[in-house]
């Protein structure tokens, strides 16, 4: 463990109490992304990768959804064993046998550093079922407001904008399908709230006004960036 990541759980602030808590901000985001990276297929089988203090395992459970989970953190790992997670502290360590229609990594490439990216972005394509696909969110790095999360934790040492994710993505044997960050109406604020209905629209404004002076097409400024890799062909043998 790095002196950066000494404590890491403590900062972040998630608590054992709260390890699995869902709510419906929770659930109507995840839905959203389950839906866009499934295409209303369920699952079989789900793997979360960097799960931290589990909110989308317990949506999982709730849904249904049979669902493994990589940490490397040991604490976090104890937290889903207790709550009957299983857990692994890298994908290497899994049973062999296991593949899953979806994996999921929320906040965790931006840890990674670019050297391992490919390799580790290989393995998981190995261990795909055949049309399966990864579902990633990252700090947005073509927006200038994803720069706060980016910035904001000393473990995060690799940045991403679309370019670099499609890159990625070639390189490892998959398609980039989808990219963005769920709508505002599936974002993690309530619909009904005037003032989030307000910022919505801004914030719309302002892309398009950014498009129009800089891109020539609208470019997702949201903080974060979310994207779907699929895997078009069976994963090569040996996952190479």
């Amino acid at each position: 463990m790095s002196s950066a990541e000494e404590g890491y759980v403590d900062w972040k602030g998630w608590k054992d109490e709260e390890f699995a808590r869902v709510d419906k901000r929770h659930r109507r985001y995840f839905d959203w992304h389950l839906g866009r990276a499934l295409q209303g297929r369920r699952p079989q089988a789900v793997l979360e990768i960097g799960f931290g203090n589990g909110a989308f395992l317990g949506h999982c459970r709730e849904a249904g959804i049979p669902v493994w989970a990589v940490e490397a953190d040991a604490a976090l790992r104890a937290r889903a064993e207790r709550a009957g997670f299983p857990a692994a502290d890298r994908v290497s360590a899994l049973p062999g046998e296991l593949s899953f229609d979806l994996i999921v990594l929320f906040d965790v490439l931006e840890h990674i550093p670019a050297e391992a990216l490919v390799a580790f972005m290989r393995e998981l394509r190995a261990r795909l079922s055949p049309g399966g696909a990864v579902l990633l969110r990252v700090p947005n790095g073509d927006s200038p407001f994803g720069g706060r999360h980016q910035h904001g934790d000393l473990t995060h040492v690799t940045a991403f904008g679309e370019f670099k994710l499609r890159q990625l993505a070639q390189l490892a044997g998959l398609r980039l399908a989808a990219i963005g960050e769920a709508p505002w109406n599936a974002q993690r604020f309530e619909a009904r709230n005037l003032r989030a209905l307000l910022r919505a629209g801004v914030r719309r404004a302002i892309e398009r006004i950014v498009a129009f002076a800089y891109f020539n097409r609208v470019v997702d400024l949201d903080s974060n960036l979310a994207a779907v890799l699929v895997a078009d062909e069976p994963a090569p043998a040996g996952g190479a």
